[in-house]
């Protein structure tokens, strides 16, 4: 059972977390989108994207990067 004040903090931090997804360029968002929310691995994610598994490392980093400046923490 969580409180009511835990439930609003809880439904913040979701609503930070997409809205900071929505701020990254198209192909980070969806490389992290596809690597963290489904459990893609990079070979499957540059597979279906048309890149290499470096390429995909490189969206991830750099999504993952922003990510944690607009949140001002870890991810």
């Amino acid at each position: 059972h969580t409180s009511p004040s835990e439930r609003a903090d809880r439904n913040e931090r979701a609503a930070a977390l997409a809205a900071a997804l929505d701020a990254l360029p198209p192909d980070q968002r969806d490389a992290v989108l596809r690597k963290h929310l489904r459990g893609q691995s990079l070979a499957d994610i540059a597979a279906d994207t048309g890149r290499t598994p470096a390429a995909v490392a490189g969206l991830l980093r750099r999504g993952l990067a922003r990510l944690r400046e607009l949140l001002g923490g870890p991810v």
